[in-house]
């Protein structure tokens, strides 16, 4: 995100699930790695690991929640999606 950049975090509830949404207003993700981040080790950053989003989605299922990631050229929005019952 270029400096100056937009960064939105909020939560809410929606029927029987809790989100946490993380929205910035950046220059959005590649479609052509879209599909790779969060892969162990995957990484677009010269000095990066690729371990960081992979470690948030092990937490994420061992949670029992899902991760949506939806990205344009406008920005990108991340969204934890809990259950919280029936």
């Amino acid at each position: 995100m270029p400096l100056g950049g937009c960064l939105t975090i909020k939560t809410y509830q929606l029927d029987n699930k809790v989100i946490l949404e993380v929205q910035d207003k950046g220059e959005g993700i590649k479609k052509e790695i879209l599909d790779k981040i969060g892969t162990p080790f995957f990484t677009t950053k010269e000095k990066g690991t690729g371990l960081g989003l992979a470690v948030c989605k092990s937490i994420i299922t061992q949670h029992n929640a899902q991760l949506d990631i939806q990205s344009s050229p406008e920005g990108s929005n991340f969204r934890v999606i809990f259950n919280i019952g029936s």
